[in-house]
């Protein structure tokens, strides 16, 4: 807060943490063996947005191409648009390769360690994962109330394991969701325009507009609030958190 009778004006120079320094790849010594795929492939592989416990990156791999070896630590995939892939190694293996069809709206835990991946099939592929950071624990919330408790008809986990979930909102137009509880995720919109966010236990005077369109990813701090589809369309969202401790 400027506390002080003038406009705050300041300049800072910080140190960028190093592309995938943090992330703790599966490692071997195979093709790509700790190389980051947004490093190695920076016109397939983007981070599209990020929060203290990882990175949300949107990988694009049109028919016909492929991509250059690269590592991954355990990651969350969600399937934006499906197609088929061949990955040297399959994910969990060390050697070998498989073809996998991967249809759009399939989510997936996939176990660390390189690979490279081709697309064998006839359709550009668009997929998002996160790669979470060594040692990042979530804060913690008290009164944590789960959207998949107070509102299963719109809130659906995907897949999940000890430390990650992948989730899906899917709120009608008009419709406002029960009081719930977050910690730090990372969102991606599939569909939609426009919502209303309001902060706490239930509906103040304190409240965000949205303006979301297809495409669009945020962070989205921990905390406890409602959210009104104010927009003209059913609002479709994916969304990637920490599990609570």
């Amino acid at each position: 807060k400027n506390t002080g009778t003038k406009d705050c004006d300041l300049i800072f120079f910080e140190q960028k943490p190093k592309t995938g320094a943090m992330m703790k790849f599966g490692g071997g010594s195979g093709p790509g063996a700790n190389l980051d795929c947004c490093s190695t492939n920076p016109d397939n592989y983007k981070v599209i947005a990020e929060c203290a416990g990882g990175r949300l990156v949107e990988m694009t791999l049109p028919a016909g191409k492929g991509d250059l070896p690269h590592d991954h630590p355990v990651h969350y995939l969600y399937v934006v648009n499906g197609g088929k892939l061949k990955l040297s190694p399959p994910p969990g293996q060390t050697e070998g390769s498989a073809e996998v069809e991967m249809p759009a709206g399939a989510a997936m835990v996939i176990p660390p360690g390189p690979h490279q991946v081709t697309n064998v099939g006839s359709t550009d592929v668009k997929i998002l994962f996160v790669e979470p950071i060594i040692g990042s624990e979530p804060a913690s919330l008290a009164d944590f109330v789960s959207p998949f408790t107070v509102m299963p008809e719109c809130y659906k986990i995907l897949a999940e394991d000890d430390d990650w979930l992948i989730g899906k909102m899917t709120l009608p137009t008009g419709v406002t969701d029960p009081p719930h509880s977050h910690l730090d995720h990372l969102v991606y919109v599939c569909e939609g325009n426009g919502l209303t966010i309001y902060p706490g236990k239930e509906i103040g005077e304190q409240k965000k507009e949205v303006p979301i369109k297809p495409g669009m990813a945020l962070p989205v701090p921990a905390g406890h609030h409602l959210v009104k589809n104010t927009g003209t369309k059913d609002c479709d969202l994916i969304f990637f958190e920490q599990k609570p401790k």
